[in-house]
């Protein structure tokens, strides 16, 4: 019986070995021009590839059967060129390795084939992409940069009178699904809070007549880039992001609102957007259609631009609370968060108050506390539109 055993292990160790002799060995990306990008998966082996193609957002999927990455190699998923936006990996099922290649658009086609090896060369599975209508993401914030974007002068024309629409508001109710975000001193879970408030707000700012979309309406996880993705597909106007903040001193207390920097204003608040981050996130902008000076001034206008505007809310958030609740001092203040760090839409992220503070924590347990805090984003929200955007 034990030499039985013994034999099946054997077989079962041969089995799994040989079921993963192959290795992906290197990941390539090469842009032939603007338009044109070629990724190649080199193999030590032969293996049974799948590809797929998936939209909102657009990205193509290889599933490679029974291959892993040699070590080094999965760390290639951040190289980016041309109009790729950015490569991920990971592992759907124990035997597959996946790949992703997030792209612009939908429109872009492809050719893939598999060469075998040759002079030297491995295995390899080639894709060669298309882009066939470049477009840029980027929002025109002016005419001069619109004269940038083009490199063409523009007419002076009158000014013609636009049809007013309603702003679009993007609430992020922080944390969600499997990560909790701070626990209040009376075990309440920061995610849970957050939610109430996003939809509370969002109820407030309907009736002031915006157009409200939220990243999550209920108990799910979004990523930090998630989160960014579903205001640009949004065409938001302003980005709210909703947290409670936690010390280890139950002394702390005090609301505080947050917008972008990449030197953060303090080490406390440097320390809260190391932990907040999972990923440095920068949301990608596809300007292929630009020389490179073109589009790097025009990347450099839509940050300072959205920056400037960022802390022009803040400021009014931080005038309409100080009616209401207590503030931390100097109450603005800078992180480098990554859901902040869209470069073309006007983003902060409130810090409500301390949960790991025993009053703080009963004040925004209870709905006619955050109602206060709720009214005071909508004043801020319409002062903002009202006298800091060109309608």
């Amino acid at each position: 019986m034990l030499k039985k055993v013994f034999v099946l292990l054997l077989c079962a160790v041969f089995m799994a070995t040989s079921a993963v002799a192959q290795k992906i060995q290197d990941l390539r990306l090469s842009a032939n021009d603007a338009q044109n990008v070629r990724f190649v998966v080199d193999l030590s082996d032969q293996a049974e590839i799948k590809l797929s193609r998936l939209s909102n957002p657009p990205r193509m999927v290889i599933d490679v059967e029974n291959a892993p990455f040699e070590p080094g190699v999965r760390e290639k998923r951040f190289l980016t060129t041309g109009f790729i936006t950015s490569i991920r990996t990971g592992k759907p099922t124990p035997s597959t390795t996946r790949i992703v290649l997030d792209l612009p658009s939908d429109n872009v086609t492809e050719k893939h084939f598999t060469l075998a090896p040759q002079a030297g060369s491995p295995w390899r599975f080639v894709i060669d992409l298309k882009h066939n209508t470049p477009q840029v993401s980027v929002k025109a914030f002016s005419n001069d940069a619109q004269n940038i974007a083009t490199q063409a002068p523009q007419k002076s024309e009158p000014a013609k009178k636009s049809v007013t629409k309603k702003k679009i508001v993007m609430l992020d109710p922080g944390h969600g699904g499997q990560d909790p975000g701070a626990i209040s001193r009376s075990g309440k879970y920061e995610k849970d809070l957050t939610l109430k408030m996003a939809k509370e707000t969002k109820v407030l700012l309907e009736k002031a007549g915006y157009k409200v979309v939220m990243t999550r309406d209920k108990d799910y996880y979004v990523t930090l880039r998630g989160r960014i993705e579903k205001a640009h597909k949004a065409n938001a106007d302003l980005f709210i992001s909703i947290h409670a903040d936690s010390a280890a001193s139950s002394s702390a207390k005090g609301l505080s609102v947050y917008t972008i920097s990449e030197k953060a204003s303090d080490k406390e608040a440097a320390a809260l957007a190391e932990s907040a981050n999972k990923a440095d996130i920068l949301f990608g902008m596809d300007l292929s259609e630009y020389q490179p000076e073109v589009g790097n001034i025009l990347i450099d206008f839509a940050k300072t631009y959205t920056m400037d505007q960022s802390a022009k809310y803040a400021d009014e958030v931080v005038k309409e609370m100080a009616k209401e609740v207590t503030l931390r001092p100097k109450a603005h203040r800078y992180a480098g968060f990554a859901v902040l760090k869209s470069p073309n839409i006007p983003s902060v992220l409130l810090e409500m108050g301390y949960l790991s503070n025993r009053d703080e924590d009963k004040q925004l347990q209870k709905e006619s506390y955050r109602n206060k805090l709720s009214k005071a984003l909508v004043r801020a929200v319409n002062t903002y539109f009202t006298k800091h955007v060109e309608q």
